[in-house]
């Protein structure tokens, strides 16, 4: 080969390796310059933004140049008087709410919560939302079922709205529900009309007969209440349809068992012994077992004894 051919070609090999070198370096710092940035970027601390808001009169022409707004050397913040907050009157139930709700302070006065009491035959249940009431509607009961209906008429009406409640009543070996059957309803005014004109009208709830209330507790316990309020003359019965204290309270024993978890019964049973006193105290024993602090009480003829 010519010299002359030779020396054009090594001198086009020598450009073409001084030009890919320049490109890869070229590609090279590129790259390193991008990756650089990225690193930069990410490895940088987050700012903490804060927004402050000053209630300030609407300027629809403002136009620049603005003036800057004043250090905060400059800047003097008016006292704002303190507003002493009206106390709410002690029967002014919904003055207490808004002051509950609003403040988060409790009155000294509201020591009880009127949405989760309850009182039936002058025993009370805090904490109630869900009540059922349980009644004996045997034949011990025919001259004084209506004294009792007036006492359960004036506790469905101390409820609050958002309370439900269910009432049962037992007769012979039977659970006589007033509708609805299945499920616990709201203590509004229809609902309580309502259930008040079923049991007055229907024609079921007429005392008569023997009672066993076994049935009747399992039916309460199926609405899965906070607190059943149990009434009877004779807890136990008599004759046909007696039951023995043993068996009776075995079975609410089973029906409303103790949990493991903290040691308490889901239910709460306040007892109500009418008329006349029970030599077995089977009441009384109930409500040692089931019920709540003071949970059981006697009444003879309209007086309440604890």
């Amino acid at each position: 080969m010519p010299k002359k051919v030779k020396k054009h070609a090594d001198l086009s090999r020598t450009l073409s390796w001084i030009i890919s070198i320049g490109v890869h370096l070229g590609l090279g710092g590129i790259a390193f310059f991008i990756t650089w940035s990225v690193i930069s970027i990410e490895e940088e601390p987050p700012r903490v933004v804060t927004a402050q808001w000053h209630e300030q009169s609407h300027q629809e022409n403002a136009k620049l140049p603005m003036n800057l707004p004043p250090s905060e050397e400059d800047v003097i913040i008016p006292e704002v008087p303190t507003v002493q907050k009206p106390t709410p009157k002690k029967n002014d139930g919904f003055a207490v709410l808004h002051q509950i709700s609003s403040s988060g302070e409790i009155p000294t006065f509201a020591t009880r919560e009127p949405e989760t009491e309850v009182q039936f035959m002058g025993l009370d249940a805090e904490a109630a939302k869900y009540i059922v009431y349980v009644v004996d509607a045997s034949g011990s009961m025919l001259l004084h079922l209506s004294v009792v209906l007036e006492e359960l008429e004036r506790s469905l009406r101390t409820l609050h709205p958002k309370q439900e409640f269910g009432i049962i009543f037992f007769q012979q070996n039977d659970a006589i529900i007033v509708p609805p059957r299945k499920q616990l309803i709201s203590a509004t005014a229809d609902n309580i009309d309502s259930a008040m004109k079923w049991i007055s009208t229907s024609g079921k709830v007429i005392p008569a007969g023997g009672s066993n209330p076994i049935r009747a507790m399992k039916s309460a316990m199926r609405f899965k209440p906070d607190v059943i309020y149990l009434l009877s003359e004779n807890i136990t019965g008599a004759g046909r349809y007696e039951v023995p204290v043993d068996e009776l309270m075995e079975s609410l024993d089973s029906i409303n068992p103790v949990d493991a978890r903290n040691g308490l019964r889901r239910v709460q049973i306040n007892c109500i012994q009418y008329l006349s006193e029970d030599p077995m105290q089977t009441m009384r024993k109930i409500a040692d077992i089931h019920g709540g602090k003071d949970g059981y009480t006697f009444i003879s003829r309209g007086k309440v004894v604890k």
